[in-house]
């Protein structure tokens, strides 16, 4: 009994000294993750402030020195996001290389009311046009080329407009075709990239494009004064004309030129088209200063242009305001119509306390709606300026007396200025990677991290701990 009594005994005492040796080297395992990380790191100054190479002095310094790195470091960062958040950041360059005029559409050009004019009845086409001349046509029948608008001049003839139906989303409005009578789609157009889909001037496209500069391509009308009844009283002329984008609901009058009694006035059109950087397409619009079709926040209309954007901004805060909305504006199924003899000037539904606002900010009024709403250019936008120029047609007392109505017609004559343009593009002077690029320039600069520092943390604290045990 004595024999199997000392043989248990020393299995027990081996094996309680087997755990014991066991706990000791996990335990030093254990220690050793920490010198292992510091000996191996590529991070120096942790290896200063946390190993035991050096005096507690000594390790109080390198402390001083990561906090004051840290505050450098955090400034220089701090400066590098106010870079990235100026508005200026987003800027316009005129590219290099001209474009012929044929890669972008005429022109819409929109017939309006003068603000104020003597006849209060709404516009007809009979009342005024005369002829209309395109592509060596004419025609008399001036319905053919130009569509009636609802504008807040009232009603409006457009040329080269594109379909209310492609304009605005039709399934969210009731009063698209009181809006516009404009009936033709784009074709051959892609307006997302901005250019033409075909080259071959052979083949039809709409809007209509101007292939060359000669007297083809201009957009002639004839604009008939008459001396009636209803006009007699009338001194001053009674119709404007202005240009916009063809994708452009208008609205209202953007810059308009008056056409005067017994005149011709040529409005020599400069096209600009604006296009961005393709990198730009991965960022944010607020980087980016620009938004795209493929992120059109609008709820009323299906192309996003800037104009439109404002307008959908006017309606929502006149029906927010009044509600309800005027028959000019693009009306859902939840939106009632303002009663017509209600005469609503197109601002006052803007309050005491806005205007004071604007004041104070300095905003003029027509931008608060793109103040208000946020509405960025679109980042392939068609814009147009006009330069007008008009004179006065000479007219003979003896050809006043023998017929007088033919002696105060006028003209609009409305052409490229130039066989070329050159685009602009929106570049990003600091984007989101050269922030990213400064950022880690930094942290190495003043902190001595990279991104293998960062791995060094997790290998040494997760994955060679769960690997070795």
């Amino acid at each position: 009994m004595e024999t199997v009594d000392k043989i248990i005994l020393q299995q027990t005492n081996h094996n309680s000294k087997g755990a014991a040796s066991r706990t000791t080297q996990q335990t030093e395992h254990d220690e050793g993750i920490l010198k292992d990380y510091l000996r191996n790191s590529s991070f120096p100054i942790v290896r200063y402030v946390l190993g035991s190479d050096l005096r507690v002095t000594l390790k109080v310094f390198w402390l001083v020195v990561v906090v004051c790195l840290t505050g450098l470091f955090g400034f220089a960062v701090v400066v590098n996001y106010e870079r990235l958040q100026d508005p200026s950041n987003v800027y316009l360059a005129e590219a290099e290389k001209a474009l012929p005029m044929w890669s972008v559409p005429f022109p819409a050009v929109t017939l309006c009311p003068r603000k104020g004019r003597c006849v209060s009845e709404p516009l007809q086409l009979e009342q005024f046009c005369g002829m209309v001349c395109w592509q060596d046509v004419c025609t008399n029948e001036c319905d053919r080329l130009l569509d009636a608008v609802r504008t807040e001049r009232g009603v409006c003839y457009t040329f080269n407009a594109v379909a209310g139906e492609q304009i605005f989303k039709t399934n969210n409005l009731v009063n698209v075709k009181e809006l516009s009578n404009a009936s033709k789609p784009t074709e051959n157009w892609d307006f997302l990239r901005g250019l033409q889909i075909i080259t071959s001037v052979l083949v039809k496209q709409y809007p209509r494009a101007a292939q060359d500069m000669s007297g083809r391509y201009r957009l002639k009308i004839t604009i008939s004064n008459e001396q009636n009844e209803t006009l007699s009283d009338c001194t001053n002329p009674s119709l404007e004309a202005f240009v916009h984008s063809p994708i452009d609901f208008p609205y209202k009058p953007i810059y308009p030129t008056a056409i005067p009694l017994s005149a011709v006035v040529q409005l020599r059109v400069s096209p600009k088209l604006v296009r961005s950087q393709r990198y730009l397409r991965y960022f944010t619009s607020p980087t980016t200063g620009c938004i795209s079709q493929v992120q059109n926040p609008l709820k009323l209309f299906s192309i996003y242009t800037q104009s439109n954007c404002e307008m959908e901004c006017h309606t929502e805060y006149f029906l927010t305001k009044r509600g309800c909305v005027l028959d000019h504006m693009p009306r859902s199924h939840a939106m009632n119509l303002c009663n017509s003899t209600t005469n609503y000037r197109p601002y006052d539904v803007l309050d005491k306390i806005v205007s004071g606002q604007l004041r104070e900010e300095n905003i003029p009024r027509s931008q608060f709606f793109r103040r208000l709403c946020n509405c960025l250019p679109a980042c392939v936008d068609f814009r147009y300026r006009a330069e007008p120029s008009s004179y006065t047609v000479a007219v003979e007392p003896w050809s006043m007396e023998l017929n007088s109505t033919e002696s105060l017609n006028s003209q609009l004559v409305v052409e490229f200025a130039e066989d070329h343009f050159y685009p602009l593009v929106r570049s990003v002077r600091y984007s989101v990677l050269d922030f990213v690029g400064d950022f880690g320039g930094l942290i190495a600069l003043f902190l001595g991290i990279s991104i293998v520092s960062l791995v060094e943390v997790f290998f040494f604290c997760f994955l060679k701990p769960a690997v070795v045990r």
